[in-house]
């Protein structure tokens, strides 16, 4: 009996080692046929199909590339129209400015609010002193001189 049990426990060790050994085997064999598929699909992306043609990586890349670069050069058009509307801007603040300082009257009409503002400064220094009737300089008419009228300087 105590021979059957030695017998019958050797069995199960060797059992459970070949066992383990086929399951290895088994694991071994399925490792290398998924490295053999990932190697063939890397293959069919990196080499190119025909000789001139490019790969499907190459293909893909391009693709990205005029993506990212359509995009760059949309942004970067979007900076330089900003950067013209900002002295356009400018530009035009300036001219309103002249404008009402060369005639207030135009001034008011086509100027916008800094042009306003100054027309009106600028017909305040001339109507000033004509209305106050007293002072030195534009609106007195002592060193005979007419006053000076807004469409004139």
């Amino acid at each position: 009996m105590i021979f059957a049990a030695v017998l019958l426990s050797i069995c199960q060790i060797v059992s459970i080692f070949g066992a383990c050994l086929v399951l290895r085997h088994v694991i071994n064999a399925k490792q290398a046929e998924i490295e053999a598929k990932v190697e063939r699909a890397l293959r069919e992306w990196v080499e190119s199909p025909e000789p001139g043609k490019p790969s499907k990586l190459a293909l893909v890349l391009d693709s990205a590339g005029a993506v990212v670069g359509s995009a760059a050069a949309r942004s970067l058009m979007a900076s330089m129209k900003q950067d013209v509307s900002s002295v356009a801007h400018v530009a035009n603040g300036a001219s309103d400015l002249i404008t009402a300082q060369q005639n207030p009257l135009v001034g008011m009409l086509t100027g916008g609010k800094r042009g306003k503002g100054a027309a009106l400064m600028r017909l305040a220094e001339l109507i000033g002193p004509m209305l106050g009737g007293k002072g030195s300089g534009n609106g007195t008419n002592d060193s005979g001189s007419k006053p000076p009228t807004a469409f004139s300087l």
